[in-house]
């Protein structure tokens, strides 16, 4: 199993928390990576510097380095990039460049970071989702919670990771203690 299937698969689990649009852009990108010959028709999307600039900090505030690896210390804008070139279709990258092109008319890099945090909860409020593509709000969250949390730093600052099976360590159960799987008494 790869990556991109056990992202959906948790996915899935977890009650379809992520975007049908990101779904199928992963299930897009599988395509892409088995057929490395041919590009997808969206292959000319591009952010310049400045762009590349605003959605990284805009991860940055999504997913802040506190005492764990924050969006840009374990590669979402990279990852962004990528999904959106090579995943994504036209009218998602249409969504997402216009909403990265408000936050340069609103010369976003040079506000504070609480007037910062403010713009985007604005951009969060206004945001909905037409019928034909995802908001960039949508795409922009979604996408660092992605590639956030399937990057091994992500998902190793934020779970407990206990390998299975592991070894095993036999306990004695004292009389009248609840066994672990079902909560009976033994």
């Amino acid at each position: 199993m790869n990556r991109r299937e056990a992202v959906a698969r948790v996915a899935w689990l977890m009650g379809g928390t992520l975007s049908a649009p990101t779904l199928m852009a992963m299930s897009r990108w599988e395509q892409v990576v088995d057929d490395q010959k041919t590009r997808p028709e969206t292959a000319d999307f591009r952010l310049d510097d400045g762009q590349r600039e605003i959605v990284a900090r805009v991860s940055d505030i999504i997913i802040p380095k506190t005492d764990t690896p924050g969006a840009i210390d374990v590669g979402v804008p990279a990852f962004m990039d990528v999904m959106l070139r090579d995943c994504y279709k036209k009218p998602a990258q249409d969504a997402f460049i216009a909403g990265v092109r408000n936050l340069e008319s609103k010369n976003f890099l040079t506000l504070k970071p609480d007037q910062q945090t403010d713009v985007l909860k604005q951009v969060e409020a206004s945001s909905a989702p037409s019928a034909t593509s995802p908001s960039f709000w949508q795409i922009i969250k979604e996408v660092t919670l992605l590639g956030y949390f399937t990057s091994e730093a992500g998902i190793k600052a934020s779970f407990d990771y206990q390998p299975i099976p592991g070894r095993f360590e036999a306990i004695k159960i004292k009389p009248g203690q609840k066994d672990f799987m079902y909560g009976n008494q033994v």
